[in-house]
């Protein structure tokens, strides 16, 4: 197993999200692999990730990858990272969501219902997903809008760019519409205690967190340091916010 400083990158991206995500990351040039976690029909998701990513180094000639993960997408890339040590170099989770179980961070998430309805009443979950597919289909700027009711600044300006809101058309589509199994399936894998994959961390680890997160709060962030045993490394991004963050990474 070969490994390089510019290590091909595997992008994780959020849930919902879709693998367009990955088009604001600045990544120098180096190739990246950007899957659409949630098209796990038929499968586990953890299991058809583990499966992707391996087909990914095999393409890849055996080289170990810097693995990215954006928000839940942190759950993926951290557990990848603990499951196959050979054949992951590093690791960035950015936005990261880290397992509910290790603090009090319901109260300062926006997304708290649909967690609290992933772990207590996913009937009604699905439910809520189907009308929030029929919007992505039909009018997926007021879904957009939704989302976005109490964002800040920075949000603000990345929904007045056009390619940001194709992206994220597209990711409630992904989520909502076209993989919504997936995305179903992913919510429950993450409000489920995963804490133990931090522990088994081997990777040195990199995080990009905003101190104006509103998904995420920072102290998710602080939770996940506390328990990586490896190296890790937090970055701060002074009145960053959840996506706003992913455009502020610089990878190392």
């Amino acid at each position: 197993m070969t490994t390089s400083p510019q290590a091909p990158v595997f992008f994780c991206h959020g849930v919902p999200g879709c693998p367009q995500d990955a088009a604001f990351l600045a990544t120098n040039g180096r190739v990246v692999v950007a899957p659409n976690l949630l098209a796990c029909e038929g499968s586990a998701p953890l299991e058809h990730l583990a499966s992707t990513f391996g087909a990914a180094v095999a393409q890849n000639g055996g080289q170990a990858f810097h693995v990215v993960g954006f928000s839940i997408g942190a759950m993926a890339a951290l557990r990848l990272a603990a499951e196959r040590p050979k054949q992951v170099a590093r690791v960035t989770v950015v936005s990261p969501a880290a397992p509910l179980q290790l603090g009090e961070f319901l109260p300062d998430m926006a997304g708290a219902p649909v967690f609290k309805l992933a772990m207590k009443r996913p009937r009604v979950l699905r439910m809520l997903t189907a009308a929030q597919g029929l919007l992505a289909r039909n009018v997926p700027g007021m879904l957009i809008k939704q989302l976005f009711a109490k964002c800040g600044v920075q949000e603000r300006a990345l929904l007045a760019d056009p390619q940001f809101v194709t992206a994220l058309t597209e990711g409630m589509r992904n989520s909502f519409v076209t993989h919504r199994a997936g995305y179903l399936a992913y919510l429950a894998a993450y409000v489920a205690d995963w804490s133990d994959v931090l522990r088994n961390v081997q990777a040195p680890v990199e995080i990009w967190h905003g101190d104006k997160d509103t998904w995420a709060p920072l102290k998710m962030a602080d939770a996940i340091k506390d328990l990586v045993p490896s190296s890790c490394v937090l970055h701060v991004v002074p009145n960053g916010e959840h996506y706003s963050t992913l455009k502020a990474v610089r990878l190392g």
